[in-house]
């Protein structure tokens, strides 16, 4: 299964019992060793990641988006124009990421991310959701 196809059978996961926490948000963050109240985000990436690659990505496994961004630009793999499939960050004017999701169509733009609101306006939202994207950093995952 590909990246894209496997992250949409988690649309279904929303927080429950408060930020940050439910059944399958604790799965993600556990996942990556994290718990709630901690974001989710990257946990949702690095689990989707890791069912696709059968654990055998070099991926980080890592619930910070900050992560995903240095191993990216130490390796090689930012992208000047998104593909389906690759990765989305959005990064702050002091070059933090914060935010972290799986682009799904080029046209219009849109990605899925965990620990999002459901028009993607949120980077600290309530479930998973597919939604336009903003985003500013593209990482090649070659799933």
């Amino acid at each position: 299964m590909d990246l894209v196809t496997q992250a949409r059978q988690f649309d279904f996961v929303r927080e429950i019992g408060g930020p940050n926490k439910g059944k399958w948000v604790e799965i993600f963050q556990h996942f990556t060793g994290n718990q709630p109240p901690d974001s989710w985000c990257a946990s949702f990436v690095s689990f989707v990641i890791a069912l696709v690659t059968k654990g055998t990505t070099t991926l980080p496994r890592s619930a910070a988006c900050q992560d995903y961004y240095d191993y990216a630009k130490h390796n090689g793999l930012l992208l000047h124009l998104p593909e389906v499939g690759c990765l989305f960050l959005y990064v702050n004017d002091q070059d933090h990421a914060h935010h972290i999701g799986i682009v799904t169509q080029l046209e219009p733009l849109m990605g899925i991310a965990g620990n999002t609101s459901s028009d993607g306006s949120s980077s600290n939202g309530d479930g998973v959701y597919e939604h336009a994207i903003q985003a500013v950093v593209f990482i090649k995952t070659g799933l």
